[in-house]
């Protein structure tokens, strides 16, 4: 029985110190694009994940769902596909191309939201084009806006740090006990 919860452990601290070195490579690497690139989302192999605000692309996308976009050449970007594109300064937008436009040399995109029953205002410049939508995941967007909130990064981050943190200190004072034991637990001939 002792054996068994001494390999559960050891798995389990294994697993802790795994799950502890992709946290930090991930931070790293989210730090680094942010302080390389500030002011645009981080991307992962040309890929970037938005989180759906509103309902204009119901129902192919509800408010919550994580879209993830792939950055292509405009080029590439066909009547029908889904983009996102920057509006503003901080401000994305995911919707369907409803034509594309050749004006002077440059592409520029029609765009409508599905759930929208005119075409957006303003043409779309490819240089403001993000990439194209290439797969969603349901509901994803709420968990990463939780995340990102103060009780999500302590729940999620802080809590878990300190967990990894309190369980190696416990596990080396243990070892360093079974070393060195006590004057007291020493028995006299």
């Amino acid at each position: 029985m002792v054996e068994i919860k001494d390999k559960f452990r050891r798995a389990l601290k294994i697993l802790l110190r795994f799950l502890f070195v992709l946290m930090v490579i991930f931070v790293l690497f989210i730090v680094i694009q942010l302080l390389r690139n500030p002011g645009q989302p981080p991307s992962l192999f040309s890929f970037q994940p938005f989180t759906v605000l509103s309902n204009s692309m119901n129902p192919t996308f509800e408010t919550g769902d994580m879209v993830i976009v792939k950055r292509l050449e405009a080029s590439e970007i066909q009547e029908n596909d889904v983009i996102t594109f920057k509006e503003a300064a901080d401000k994305y937008i995911t919707h369907r191309v409803s034509e594309v436009i050749l004006q002077q040399g440059d592409i520029q995109f029609v765009t409508k939201g599905d759930n929208n029953n005119v075409v957006d205002e303003t043409l779309v410049s490819a240089k403001n084009v993000i990439g194209k939508q290439v797969f969603m995941i349901p509901n994803v967007g709420f968990i990463s806006k939780f995340i990102s909130g103060p009780v999500g990064f302590f729940l999620l981050i802080l809590l878990p740090f300190t967990g990894y943190i309190c369980l190696e200190v416990y596990e080396r004072s243990q070892k360093s006990a079974k070393r060195h034991p006590s004057k007291q637990n020493i028995k006299k001939i």
